[in-house]
This record gives C-alpha cells, structure tokens and sequence, in this order.
C-alpha cells in the first residue's frame, strides 16, 4: 500500500486530532484541566497515527521479508494499540468529568430554602451522562452511536432551554452532543477516504 494510501486511511484521526485541539483552545479558559487532557489525549490519538504508518510501511515489509517474525510483528501491534486505546479513552473520560463537584448538601446549620410556588420546577431529569457516553462510545469504539449522542443530545438541550429538564445537566449534554457530531462527521469522512482507497487500490492493480 502507497504512503497516499496510509495518510488517506489515517485523514480521520488528523481531523480528530485537529478538533481536540480547537475544542481545547476554545474552552481553555473557562476548562483549563479538561483543555490540557484533550491536548494530551490528540497529541496521543497524532503518535497513534504515526505509528500505524511506522507499522504497515517498515515493520510489516520486514515481516513479509522474514526479516520479522509474524509473533514479533504481532506483539507490537497488538501491544502499541492496546495501550493508545486505553490512554486515550481514560484522558476523554478524565476531561469529560474532571472539575464535577456533587451538589452541596445543606448542613445542620443551614435551611433548604423552598423554591416559589410561581416558579415551575423541572419535570423530566437530564440525560447529560447518557448523552456523553453515547458520544464518547461513538467517537472511540461505535461511530454510529454519535448519531444518536447528536439528537438525544440536541432535543434535551432544547428541553432544557425551555424549562421542561433539569439544567444541572446542561453542560454534560453539550459535550455529549460535540462529541456526537466529531464522531459522525469522521464517521462520513472514513467512508469517503475507504471509497477513495478502494479506487487507489483498484487503479494500481489494474496495471498488472
């Protein structure tokens, strides 16, 4: 396989990468802990990369060239992917939930205070946790689970806009449904680099 075709497979983990990086620089201020995981977290998702084009170019060649053994070769995949997984996934989640404190509970010296009787209360609790999972689920494992991370994640934002859920939960549903999108639009750009893999392929080996 041709570098063109390697870089064209890795074009979604780049645009990944590139949004950890706005998203960070946006929220930087207001998050700067959970801005410092995303960066880490795209710069691992970049190394990722790199080392899977390190691993089909020069390690698989050496392999086919017995150069390398097939255990060796597959120890070192194996072993690369399963510790980038598992450190990306814990720095997403760690920036997901870092800086969320339980509500205060009132003290022995301190009095609930009822809310008027004008004021309607919430009547639908916040989905915020289910939507962010969905998203991060669909960014890392299951793209299509990003789709519905985006609309759950976009009719309970409207309903907390209006009153009808719980507004604590605004902020988890918002990064749940951001989320959702990345993983839904990297999911539409995977299949167009596949398809224009696929033609790459079909072009070189037409010429034999």
């Amino acid at each position: 396989m041709s570098w063109l075709s390697q870089l064209l497979m890795q074009l979604p983990a780049f645009l990944m990468v590139l949004s950890g990086f706005v998203l960070a620089g946006i929220f930087f201020q207001r998050a700067r802990t959970a801005a410092i995981l995303v960066i880490l977290a795209s710069v691992l998702t970049l190394l990722q990369s790199a080392f899977s084009i390190f691993t089909h170019k020069v390690l698989l060649e050496r392999m086919i060239d017995g150069q390398l053994s097939n255990d060796i070769y597959s120890l070192i995949a194996a072993g690369s992917y399963t510790f980038f997984y598992i450190a990306i996934s814990a720095l997403l989640l760690a920036a997901a939930f870092t800086g969320r404190r339980p509500e205060p509970s009132p003290t022995d010296h301190e009095v609930a205070i009822p809310a008027p009787l004008n004021e309607a209360s919430p009547t639908l609790a916040h989905r915020g946790a289910l939507v962010l999972i969905l998203g991060l689920l669909g960014l890392l494992m299951f793209a299509p689970l990003g789709i519905a991370a985006w609309i759950i994640g976009s009719k309970d934002l409207a309903a907390i806009r209006d009153g009808r859920m719980d507004k604590s939960g605004e902020g988890m549903t918002l990064a749940g449904k951001v989320l959702g999108i990345i993983a839904t639009v990297l999911m539409l750009i995977g299949v167009l680099v596949l398809l224009a893999v696929m033609a790459i392929l079909a072009s070189e080996y037409s010429g034999y």
